[in-house]
């Protein structure tokens, strides 16, 4: 479960900012995820919410905004919203696009007192 790192790295990063601005408590911490970046939400969650417990993000919520996938074809460079990350191009056909949004995992920002 690699959400359970994810979450560590998220946490770490939020209480180490938050201490350099003087913060006492994180309230919220919003980070984007990929629909290609192979994250379970519930899990990051869980693991987010253990991980916090012991430190200035105690009791923060972890809002969890999906990037959707956007790809450009290699041949025609159209770009297009694949329905999954292996999809031809709808205007030739063509497989194998590249990707350029979908597989971002990051923390957007975060609130606190």
């Amino acid at each position: 479960m690699h959400e359970l790192a994810l979450s560590e790295s998220i946490v770490d990063l939020v209480v180490d900012r938050a201490g350099k601005e003087g913060l006492h408590a994180i309230t919220r911490v919003v980070v984007e995820v990929g629909v290609a970046a192979g994250v379970a939400p519930d899990a990051l969650r869980f693991c987010f919410d253990v991980v916090a417990a012991d430190t200035l993000a105690r009791g923060a919520e972890l809002a969890i905004e999906t990037i959707t996938l956007q790809a450009r074809c290699r041949t025609c460079a159209c770009e297009f919203e694949p329905p999954r990350s292996i999809s031809s191009c709808p205007r030739c056909g063509s497989p194998g696009p590249s990707l350029l949004k979908g597989r971002e995992l990051r923390v957007k920002s975060f609130e606190g007192e």
